[in-house]
């Protein structure tokens, strides 16, 4: 009977699994773990992984995979990753219509993009891994001021929240895009991480190039501003589209299952980063050292609440930018104003208007074109 017992308690372990906010991880010696529909999907610990080939959060499959692929594995920092560091394969079984993925033994903290592909090697989709051992993205996020929302407490995309560490700065989007391009490898540098892809060159948005199809072929292609609506989305003249992330969950969205962006500002002072403290400008004190600011008893009463300066990827080129001068928060909200059809951010950055190097400007609500590569930081769903 003792043995019985015995052996009932180890099969039950072996079967159990860890439920990590919307996202299930699991140790190794288990079973293959299954993944919400999402852009992207965070693992904590060692182990096999599947999810559904679906966009997004939705349930629309992809068709037509034949296989897929590790496009490219970083760590975020100068270091060069060895392929397989940080994912050690992925398959794709048609059967099913799930993508599988496994981790090394031990874990690396990193990011990777998988593809599925047609036949002829064309990309259909692209999926974010987001790389944190131990990381409990609900556990750790902070509940902020005025009943605005719950936030995680990095960047998407960064495996720190300890300030000065490269690792806290994440990953950057432009406006309406599901995937991410590489950070800077450095709190002070223009220095884009590195990582196991040689970057194709950014292209020109025009009407071959500056689309939603083109974007999903080629999630690591920067499509760099086009002129009459500085957006990376083409159509010849100064109005754009508003639809690719929305208050509603997009497909497109590239926060994890059950996150998604923060909205933001309305004409009436509502949105997200308003709703926190209330202003549309204040200036402060920041972390010159470490190039940021904790924002703790600003923005809720968790300790840190640590933004870095992240810097940004240029609307004109993609080239790395302002990297800890200053940073923008995307959010999903476009300027409506059909005179100004940009994307709405919540932005931090050293007040070059004073003689204080020390001072930093804080707009709950600045208006920038939607090509540049900005952070994200996501918000929990309603």
């Amino acid at each position: 009977m003792k043995k019985q017992f015995i052996n009932f308690l180890t099969v039950m372990a072996a079967i159990a699994v860890v439920l990590v906010s919307c996202d299930r991880h699991a140790d190794p010696s288990t079973p293959e773990v299954s993944m919400d529909p999402a852009n992207c999907h965070i693992v904590s610990t060692p182990g096999t992984y599947a999810f559904q080939a679906v966009k997004g959060k939705s349930s629309e499959q992809v068709l037509g995979i034949a296989s897929v692929e590790i496009l490219w594995e970083s760590f975020g920092t100068s270091e060069v990753p060895a392929k397989g560091d940080i994912l050690a394969e992925a398959r794709y079984t048609a059967s099913d219509g799930l993508v599988h993925f496994k981790t090394p033994s031990k874990l690396k903290d990193g990011n990777a993009l998988i593809a599925a592909k047609d036949a002829s090697g064309n990309i259909l989709w692209s999926w974010h891994i987001w790389v944190c051992e131990s990381w409990d993205p609900g556990k750790t996020a902070h509940t902020y001021y005025n009943d605005a929302g719950i936030m995680m407490d990095r960047n998407l995309g960064a495996t720190s929240v300890t300030p000065g560490d490269v690792k806290s700065l994440g990953l950057l989007y432009q406006w309406g895009r599901k995937d991410p391009f590489l950070g800077a490898s450095s709190i002070t540098e223009r220095v884009l991480a590195a990582s196991t892809l040689n970057w194709p060159e950014p292209v020109m948005s025009n009407a071959q190039t500056g689309t939603i199809a083109y974007a999903i072929a080629h999630p690591t292609t920067f499509i760099a501003s086009e002129e009459d609506n500085y957006d990376w989305y083409y159509t010849g003249d100064f109005y754009t589209d508003n639809t690719r992330w929305q208050e509603d969950i997009s497909l497109y969205d590239p926060c994890p299952a059950g996150w998604t962006l923060p909205d933001g500002p309305t004409p009436t002072e509502s949105g997200f980063w308003y709703t926190v403290y209330g202003k549309r400008l204040m200036s402060l004190d920041f972390d010159v050292e470490n190039r940021g600011r904790n924002f703790t008893k600003i923005f809720g009463d968790a300790d840190p609440i640590w933004f870095p300066l992240a810097g940004c990827r240029s609307d004109n080129n993609g080239r790395i930018w302002s990297v800890g001068d200053n940073c923008g928060l995307w959010t999903s909200t476009p300027d409506l104003d059909l005179e100004d059809p940009i994307g709405r951010v919540m932005a931090l950055g050293q007040d070059l208007r004073t003689i204080y190097e020390t001072e930093l400007s804080v707009f709950t609500a600045m208006d920038y074109c939607r090509a540049v590569g900005y952070s994200v930081r996501c918000v929990a769903e309603k």
